[in-house]
């Protein structure tokens, strides 16, 4: 379907059913979504009739994925209302900077657009948007801490904060875990995964499935998470640490969200990631073990995510071995790895 659609022509009509004046439209992007940056500007019509009128950046979102890797019930209302709910709440509970949704002139979150000649319609989300840079490298150490105190402050909010009646999103559990895996066992047949590599990963899947059973669901270390933090995910404003993109946050263990976010930090920096965490939540005794089958979680969940992706096929061919030999291995033998450089 996407071929068929006309992504600027589409956001145009969604920003109609907005009290925004758009001075520029600007696509940003295809992934989880279609995403346009709005730069409004004052509409004269609203400033005589004394009605509010948005202004400033906005960010558009049309709930499309670029791949079938993600199931169509990311793209259902009431799932992505329940994001916009806990941006919201975010946005009232703390001093976090995050990109909050805006109402269109019907009052509602989510604006519904029919695509032409085509029977489906497509939801469309609007967010102010959030100041702040990308870093282009990895992060400092101080950058590092502070990353893991900003996704400490969402899981104490998390931890918190009463859901609202109807509030459904995805969950990270083991079942999902080995829909991942299975994602995988196409790339055996085409030659971009070895037999022998793809029985590592499914020894090692079976072993966290067992770590994730057996941890009770508790307040304290299941809920909302953000699942997705990485550095495409996160910016920087002076020195504060901001979290953007919450299109793939979910209900999982919050030692499920460190580990995702471990997985893109160089190893020197994971100590000081976690050092900044518990500066506003304790990890619980003996996380090491379990943090570990999360970051291989995160990293078969990655590699099923490249699997929807065939341009993405030859970097599986050379990154899988690696990964089933030096972390999987010494996962499997019940030696830490998580900190070794």
């Amino acid at each position: 379907m996407e071929s068929k659609i006309d992504w600027n022509s589409l956001a145009l009509t969604a920003l109609a059913q907005y009290n925004i004046s758009a001075d520029q439209l600007v696509f940003l992007g295809h992934s989880e979504n279609v995403t346009f940056r709005v730069d409004t500007r004052y509409n004269q019509n609203f400033a005589t009739s004394g009605e509010y009128n948005e202004q400033g950046l906005f960010l558009l979102r049309i709930h499309y994925p670029i791949t079938e890797f993600r199931d169509r019930i990311w793209q259902q209302h009431a799932v992505i209302e329940s994001e916009l709910m806990w941006l919201t709440a975010l946005y009232r509970d703390t001093d976090l900077v995050v990109p909050y949704p805006v109402q269109n002139l019907s009052g509602n979150l989510i604006t519904s657009v029919e695509i032409d000649d085509i029977s489906e319609t497509l939801n469309c989300t609007l967010l102010k948007w959030v100041d702040g840079s990308l870093l282009d490298i990895e992060p400092t150490a101080t950058q590092a801490r502070r990353i893991g105190k900003l996704m400490a402050q969402l899981h104490q909010h998390a931890s918190l904060w009463e859901l609202p009646s109807g509030f459904t999103r995805p969950k990270y559990d083991w079942e999902q875990l080995h829909v991942s895996l299975m994602k995988l066992r196409s790339l055996v047949d085409a030659g971009k995964i070895s037999v022998t590599d793809f029985a590592v990963l499914e020894s090692a899947v079976q072993r966290i499935s067992n770590v994730m059973t057996a941890l009770e669901k508790k307040r304290t270390n299941w809920g909302l998470i953000h699942a997705d933090l990485n550095e495409n995910n996160y910016i920087f404003y002076a020195s504060e640490a901001r979290a953007i993109d919450f299109s793939c946050c979910g209900f999982g263990y919050y030692l499920c969200d460190i580990g995702q976010t471990l997985l893109h930090l160089f190893p020197e920096n994971r100590t000081s990631f976690l050092s900044g965490y518990q500066s506003v939540r304790q990890l619980p005794d003996e996380y090491q073990s379990i943090l570990e089958a999360f970051f291989l979680r995160a990293t078969v969940d990655n590699f099923a995510f490249f699997a929807s992706q065939p341009n993405e096929h030859d970097y599986l061919l050379e990154t899988v071995p690696y990964v089933t030999e030096r972390l999987c291995s010494k996962y499997l033998k019940g030696e830490p790895f998580l900190f070794d450089s």
